[in-house]
């Protein structure tokens, strides 16, 4: 008498799977007319260099950050298939090669860990973005093509990585008028003049007396990108004004002061007064110097 028995082999082949990927963010920029390009790294999200392009703290930087399954002790190889892919924004679009984008791993490969069963690992993608010459302001986005294949020939399917950056307009800033303390005239002790930035309005300390009717704060019209912040900073926040003999300190006050924000229209009016140190018998005559202004996005 003989028995037999039919047995069933299986076999599952585990696929290479992709997660949904974050946004690559190159974050808040000011470009130069003639264009320019940065770079984003992979492992840190913060951006490693720049040429005629400078970031602003107004939007975060990061990389794209992917979750990749395969089966343990396998090698992935990431790459895109496309030579170009566009982003868009108000000022139309423009072409970007993903050519310079790449993952903190060395030739884009990596080893997923452990020795059995299916694994999950996290990557990054950055790298480099050109933006063109006058590209108007505005936020631009855009959707980069990605592939992942392990090394016994596993392909995921197409996953769009989503890349955005944002554009403002480049500060501009104008002199519309000179500061001037007034016609001073000195004691036999020393004092101040002091010049509101705000208010125009002038006061003296001391054996000072003071021309009414004289004097005028410094105006700069100043333009960027409309409601954002702005900073304001000066060169030196004294001046020596030189004159017929020896010289005067002037301490500078600036309205406004810290951050203060653009108007609706990308304008602001800036104003500049001070406090004026006058010598006992301080000698007659004009007195001049110079001071610089620095407005930025911070």
């Amino acid at each position: 008498m003989m028995a037999g028995a039919l047995l069933l082999a299986s076999v599952r082949l585990q696929g290479q799977t992709l997660g949904s990927p974050s946004t690559l963010e190159f974050g808040e920029v000011v470009v130069a007319p003639t264009g320019g390009s940065l770079t984003l790294d992979p492992a840190t999200g913060a951006i490693t260099g720049s040429t005629s392009v400078y970031p602003t703290s107004g939007l975060a930087t990061s990389a794209s950050a992917i979750v990749a399954t395969d089966r343990a002790g396998r090698t992935a190889y990431v790459y895109t298939t496309v030579n170009s892919f566009t982003l868009s924004g108000p000022g139309g679009s423009f072409a970007v090669s993903p050519g310079p984008f790449y993952t903190e791993y060395p030739g884009d490969s990596f080893t997923f860990p452990g020795n059995k069963g299916s694994v999950s690992l996290t990557f990054h993608v950055g790298g480099t973005l050109t933006i063109p010459a006058n590209q108007a302001a505005g936020d631009y986005t855009g959707a980069l093509p990605i592939f992942i294949q392990d090394n016994i020939g596993n392909n995921s399917n197409t996953i769009s990585l989503p890349v955005h950056i944002r554009l403002i307009a480049p500060i501009a800033l104008n002199r519309t008028q000179d500061l001037d303390m007034g016609v001073v005239v000195p004691g036999t002790t020393s004092g101040s003049v002091t010049l509101n930035p705000a208010t125009g309005a002038q006061g003296v300390t001391g054996g000072v007396l003071y021309a009414s009717g004289t004097g005028q704060p410094a105006l700069f019209a100043a333009s960027g990108e409309p409601n954002h912040a702005f900073s304001v900073s000066l060169g030196s926040p004294t001046v020596s004004l030189s004159g017929p003999s020896g010289a005067m300190t002037l301490s500078l006050m600036a309205s406004p002061t810290g951050l203060s924000t653009f108007n609706g229209s990308g304008t602001a009016t800036l104003s500049l007064g001070g406090t004026l140190s006058v010598g006992a018998n301080q000698a007659e005559g004009d007195y001049l110097g110079t001071f610089s202004v620095t407005v930025a996005y911070p």
